[in-house]
């Protein structure tokens, strides 16, 4: 299936991971159109879009909440729920209530095993489901190293003067930091992201960047009326100094924000530490030892606060891209948070 097809429920139980559920009730409704895969926990109900094939941990009816919105996806315009609770928690009572509903709605209503990370799922299915437009405007590429290469430094450097001069054709200009980890060039004007994929792959060829060496992100500009050219660093890039580069661009900043939101959310409402817990990992480079230690917590209880923010975030902090997206949106979190302070 290429990106961009309509993907109905029934073809999206094809593809692993989720391949692993079973269908319990809602036959009839396997042909409904499957427009995004969210995480959701209750209380979400204001959460809920057509066509969202909902993926959920909670199914434990004695937490607040969890009963009322599962019965209420039951009869919504989303595209299917997978169950994927603990295993020690009975599920007989719960189902006894929604398998009728779910027949009623031809509402598909899917069990999925608990091992099945959330992230490998949205990880397989949000491809399909996506294709940016042709015509989207861009202004900023932004490369991320995937793999050690000694001569990164010079591949990346040769790859933005070459990109600066293809770039000058449009008549535009470009601003460039490379880091041992990204190069970052901001254009003084936007372009559409069809244009902004040729110049990459134009820029990439000559410059000897090898395949797969790095991952490219193509940012949209500000749209408030006129175009906001944001700095870009003169020093060295970190997460912070990327998270700041990012507050400027706010359809991008609607995606980080995103990223942590259900942490945020799970953390109000159920007086949890998850926020609290990723950062401290994050900052002890994922070394569940020396998190345990800092969180003052046993082993066996950070993995469980890790599963809970792999399956709320559908990241997965063992994935270096997924990691890097939740290490800025903590900076990006810690830098809001600062501020609101003031």
């Amino acid at each position: 299936m290429s990106a961009g097809a309509s993907l109905t429920v029934a073809e999206a139980l094809t593809i692993p991971p989720l391949d692993q559920g079973s269908v319990l009730a809602g036959h009839r409704g396997l042909t409904r159109e499957v427009l995004w895969v969210d995480i959701m926990h209750a209380p979400a109900e204001d959460f809920v879009r057509p066509g969202d094939f909902v993926l959920t941990t909670g199914t434990d009816v004695r937490q607040p909440g969890v009963r009322e919105f599962l019965t209420f996806l039951m009869s919504s315009p989303a595209a299917g729920v997978a169950l994927g609770g603990p295993p020690d928690i009975d599920t007989r009572d719960l189902l006894a209530t929604l398998v009728p509903l779910a027949d009623t709605h031809e509402f598909p209503l899917v069990m999925l095993p608990w091992e099945v990370p959330f992230a490998d799922i949205q990880r397989q299915l949000l491809p399909l489901l996506n294709a940016a437009p042709v015509d989207a405007l861009i202004q900023m590429v932004i490369g991320r190293r995937e793999d050690h290469d000694p001569r990164w430094a010079e591949h990346t450097e040769t790859f933005a003067h070459t990109l600066a001069q293809l770039a000058h054709t449009y008549g535009i200009t470009t601003r460039t930091s490379i880091t041992e980890d990204l190069v970052m060039i901001h254009l003084s004007a936007p372009l559409p992201a069809s244009v902004g994929s040729e110049l990459v792959e134009s820029a990439r060829r000559p410059s000897g960047l090898p395949d797969g060496l790095a991952s490219w992100v193509l940012l949209p500009p500000e749209h408030n009326g006129s175009v906001t050219v944001a700095p870009v660093p003169d020093g060295p890039i970190g997460p912070q100094q990327f998270a700041e580069v990012l507050r400027q661009h706010p359809r991008s900043m609607a995606t980080i924000l995103k990223t942590l939101q259900p942490l945020v959310d799970y953390d109000k409402t159920r007086r949890g530490q998850l926020v609290h817990t990723l950062e401290i990992l994050l900052n002890e480079a994922v070394n569940t030892s020396a998190a345990a230690r800092a969180l003052f917590l046993n082993r066996h209880s950070l993995l469980y606060r890790i599963k809970l923010i792999e399956d709320l975030t559908g990241l997965s902090l063992k994935n270096p891209a997924d990691r890097f997206q939740l290490e800025v949106s903590v900076r990006v979190h810690q830098i809001n948070e600062a501020r609101s302070d003031h």
